[in-house]
């Protein structure tokens, strides 16, 4: 294949495939978390458990401020700031609160992100609005 015609075709793959390569700077993104919405029941274990594992938030709350995220009994019992979690009543909830684009005090949670999208926050939502059970 002479020079000419491997140009033409690097280029026409990376036209037919735009996103083939390390577009994202080395970093690979998380995997699409499955949109629960509020009929579905949702699940602390099945659900919930796998945002905060995957968003660093065991790391961060083993303690920090007297907050533990690991049980539902930890999110009721909360921290100094008080329940992270009001069964039923994502908005009053401070989990929600912290992990809104503006929170009530210090930083958006995660810390320094990435910051949960509005997809991953409906499903801790629909947790909390269900009853926060420990399912």
């Amino acid at each position: 294949m002479s020079r000419r015609n491997a140009l033409v075709l690097v280029l026409a793959t990376g036209l037919m495939f735009p996103y083939v390569g390390c577009n994202d700077m080395g970093v690979t993104p998380p995997p699409a978390v499955v949109h629960v919405d509020t009929v579905s029941t949702v699940s602390f274990q099945n659900n919930v458990i796998p945002i905060f594992e995957r968003f660093g938030c065991y790391d961060c709350h083993g303690g920090t401020n007297g907050l533990y995220v690991q049980t539902v009994a930890d999110l009721l019992k909360g921290g100094v700031n008080g329940p992270a979690v009001v069964p039923g009543d994502a908005n009053s909830s401070l989990i929600m609160k912290k992990m809104s684009p503006v929170p009530p005090f210090g930083d958006r949670m995660p810390q320094g992100g990435p910051y949960l999208s509005d997809s991953i926050r409906a499903v801790i939502a629909s947790w909390i609005t269900q009853g926060a059970k420990d399912n």
